[in-house]
């Protein structure tokens, strides 16, 4: 898909005139009550099906229960983000539009959003209520463009049974078979202590039966690993990128250490028969893993698949040298919701949202949806009757000062994506993390450059 800046209102509207009639273009919606005759109708446009879907259909039923004036259709779309950009450009958008967070910066630079300041004052929203993690989400260029609707963060979940089964080796290295690890080296070593070849062989020498952590499992977050020694990917103040770092080449020296002590072939064979998230086989549910990076949502496959398994969450461990117990690093992963630019009632589209963000409506949500909350106002209730038990854990980290998110430039898919190609190459040792980093430093530079200069030749910013 090309940038967002790149899409001009002509395409849009001839993309929109090539569908279908109505809202059938862009996707079907939930059964529902028909509005009341004299209210104002908002549609709201979501990507959530099965049970988060129906979460956020009771938090609409709530607000259209809550006054007489509007009523929100809570109407699910398929590959959303590029429908409500086209759908925005062609003038005809949403009245309330949930994102991801990483849809953010390139919506604000398409000018496909209305700021929010104007209007959540009036509402009583604040970005002070938000967990100081969440409010660079929220933000672009300086202006307020979203809310959080649920508040992912990143933690390690490890299986306590298994570390008890280990007991010995993990001791024998040092470690407690009741903790988990708190740094990179701590990591590796729990890793080895319960790694378990056929046939009862060193590693690398057979088969793997079950590994301590794999970094493909689920192998979501492809860029995250830099953040963990102390660096990061992108410098927002010079708009460049930082993928050939010192700290970046040694995270993923990191990951190659992995496969080569593990043998590609092994280690490739035995990812390869984990069976999908979402499933009863995924590997942190069947035991073949006994580490997995996840977010909050984690605990739902638990509850449904597996509400036996003995599961803690702690904070993914960073090197020695990064390490401070009072400052976890947690990326942060969250659903927005956000107002489109071309909204008929944008007063009535803040009033729908300022609810969504009211405490009540976001724990209720949160706890559906195993996460923690992204509010700087948290109630014992919450904590103390979430079905996650690292519900604590995630919440805290949206506060965390080292917790950071995606690289907030519209290139990001973009720079993602050749992340997500390297990561597998460095996986499978088909070259040195020294040698490839630079030349994805060299291509993402290349894309922010061209963004840059496109705003120039907009007038947007000085040549």
């Amino acid at each position: 898909m090309p940038s967002p800046a790149e899409i001009s209102r002509r395409a849009a509207v001839g993309v929109l005139a090539a569908g279908a009639v109505g809202f059938l273009t862009f996707g079907g919606r939930t059964k529902q009550q028909q509005p009341p005759r004299g209210r104002l109708v908002l549609d709201y446009w979501e990507k959530w099906t099965g049970h988060e879907g129906a979460a956020m259909q009771r938090v609409v039923d709530a607000f259209n229960a809550s006054q007489d004036r509007l009523w929100v259709r809570y109407l699910i779309t398929t590959t959303i983000h590029q429908k409500a950009l086209v759908s925005i450009l062609g003038g005809n958008p949403p009245d309330v539009l949930g994102l991801y967070a990483f849809n953010v910066p390139s919506y604000a630079e398409a000018n496909a959003l209305l700021p929010l300041e104007d209007l959540a004052a009036p509402a009583g929203l604040a970005l002070t209520d938000y967990a100081p993690g969440m409010r660079p989400i929220m933000q672009f260029g300086g202006r307020w463009y979203a809310t959080i609707n649920t508040g992912g963060t990143l933690a390690m979940y490890w299986n306590r049974s298994i570390f008890r089964e280990c007991a010995d080796a993990l001791r024998a290295r040092g470690l407690s078979s009741e903790e988990p690890p708190r740094t990179i080296e701590e990591l590796d070593a729990a890793h080895e202590a319960i790694c378990r070849v056929k046939g009862g062989g060193t590693l690398g020498s057979g088969p793997l039966e079950r590994a301590g952590f794999l970094h493909m499992e689920p192998g979501w977050w492809s860029w995250i690993w830099p953040y963990y020694f102390g660096g990061s990917l992108y410098d927002p103040a010079g708009d460049r990128a930082l993928a050939a770092s010192a700290e970046c080449v040694r995270a993923y020296e990191w990951v190659e250490s992995y496969t080569r002590k593990l043998g590609v072939e092994h280690a490739e064979k035995f990812r390869t028969g984990f069976g999908p998230y979402g499933t009863p086989q995924s590997a942190f549910l069947t035991g073949e893993v006994a580490m997995v990076v996840q977010g909050p949502w984690m605990a739902n496959l638990i509850k449904a698949f597996k509400p036996d398994l003995d599961y803690g969450v702690a904070p993914m461990p960073v090197a020695k040298d990064v390490y401070d117990p009072a400052a976890p690093v947690a990326c942060i992963d969250t659903d927005v919701l956000m107002i489109p630019r071309g909204a008929k009632h944008p007063e009535a589209s803040m009033e729908f949202v300022a609810f969504t963000q009211r405490q009540e409506n976001v724990e209720a949500l949160a706890t559906a949806h195993c996460k923690g909350s992204p509010m700087v106002k948290v109630s014992d209730a919450f904590l103390a009757n979430h079905p996650n038990r690292g519900v604590q854990l995630h919440t805290s980290l949206a506060s965390s000062p080292r917790a950071f998110i995606a690289p907030p430039t519209p290139v990001w898919p973009e720079y993602k994506d050749l992340f997500d190609t390297t990561m597998m190459d460095l996986w499978k040792l088909a070259e040195p993390a020294a040698t490839r980093l630079p030349s994805i430093q060299a291509r993402a530079q290349a894309m922010l450059d061209q963004a840059r200069a496109y705003k120039v030749t907009r007038g947007e910013l000085p040549a």
